[in-house]
């Protein structure tokens, strides 16, 4: 086996290998990237390398992604990697390849030095894959565990009532300057350990595909932003695939399911069928304000009952107090570990990170 940066030439191996390798869990996920591979990574971040592993018959056998973005860090702005969308066929997971394919992810580590430390999850049902990557043998990097990340599925169905906090009113994203969006953006993001630094420059480049100003919406009291969160469709470039159950719910789902369309709620796919949703991303709220939150899933809710989409999806640390909004919604979670990936010279960047802040992952751009 051996490894290399990824060329066009790999692109049509790579999404087939994205359709047919799955996630474990209750219910078995696959990503798929269609039509165009590099759609996908261009929004891991303003610089990314994909690794392929070829065999010896020059097939893809497997692969992951190093990206670099910019976010806060400490509440300043910095820029911090992003490991992800490993993925391998199960011949290529019985041999060397895992050892050597980090030592060549350590070779382009050291040959820019961009960042000293990685963003990386692995699922939490996944405790094959844990105990492997955190294992630090045979020169794998360190993986120090952030905690629970947890992405959750808010279901499309039977229409709610607004509640809205005194004073407050949500209004659309191009209602207001960007510029203004922004700088709260930019007040507020910091706050939040990882948090990405948005700046206008990025809107209508690749980093942002599909996203406008006006998909944001806005909590306002008293005339000025108070929160902000955007709905972010991304299933023209990346997509999720129902590929299983787990044998107890794949049993169960005909009766969940028709609990669920008596409950005005959208019924769990059949397996080959994606799941058709949207992310709220970048979502920022002033003095961690659960009921801010709520208003404005609440709005995307309501705008988005008669849509193609099914759920949408929000993603929040453990510790965030901002997930007490999500009491008032159903919700499917999905739960990963979200470790720091650092190799020595990144120890001492680290053990300087402020324990107080809440970590902050972007699932829209994981």
């Amino acid at each position: 086996m051996k490894f290399s940066l990824a060329t066009d030439a790999h692109k049509p191996s790579l999404r087939r290998l994205a359709r047919e390798q799955t996630m474990p869990g209750w219910i078995r996920l696959a990503f798929p990237r269609e039509p165009d591979w590099s759609a996908a990574q261009e929004i891991l971040g303003r610089f990314h390398q994909t690794i392929v592993a070829t065999d010896d018959s020059d097939s893809v056998v497997g692969c992951g992604v190093r990206a670099i973005r910019r976010a806060f860090v400490n509440g300043r702005e910095s820029e911090i990697g992003y490991l992800g969308g490993l993925r391998s066929l199960p011949h290529a997971r019985r041999s060397t390849g895992l050892a050597r394919g980090f030592r060549f992810l350590r070779q382009l580590h050291e040959a820019d030095r961009r960042v000293p430390a990685y963003l990386t999850t692995i699922v939490e049902d996944n405790s094959g894959a844990a105990a492997l990557l955190t294992s630090a043998r045979a020169g794998l990097p360190a993986y120090l565990d952030q905690g629970l990340f947890l992405s959750s599925a808010i279901p499309l169905g039977r229409r709610r009532p607004a509640i809205l906090p005194p004073g407050v009113e949500i209004r659309a994203g191009n209602e207001f300057p960007l510029d203004l969006i922004l700088d709260f953006l930019r007040t507020e993001g910091p706050k939040r350990q990882f948090f990405p630094s948005l700046r206008r420059e990025d809107f209508g480049t690749p980093l942002l595909r599909g996203l406008l100003p006006g998909d944001f919406r806005v909590a306002v009291r008293s005339g000025q932003i108070v929160g902000a969160a955007a709905a972010w469709d991304q299933g023209s470039f990346r997509q999720t695939l129902v590929a299983g159950y787990a044998p107890a719910l794949r049993l169960v789902r005909p009766a969940l399911n028709l609990a669920l369309r008596l409950a005005g709620r959208r019924p769990l796919p059949p397996p080959g069928q994606g799941l058709r949703f949207f992310h709220v991303a970048f979502p920022c709220i002033r003095d961690d304000d659960p009921s801010l939150l709520a208003a404005l899933l609440e709005r995307f809710h309501a705008e988005h009952l008669n849509s193609p989409h099914d759920y949408f999806v929000v993603g929040l640390h453990e510790r965030d107090p901002l997930r007490a909004a999500l009491r008032r919604f159903p919700a499917l979670h999905y739960a990963s570990r979200l470790y720091l990936a650092c190799w020595d010279d990144g120890r001492a960047f680290c053990v300087s990170l402020d324990p107080r802040l809440v970590p902050h992952l972007e699932t829209a751009m994981l």
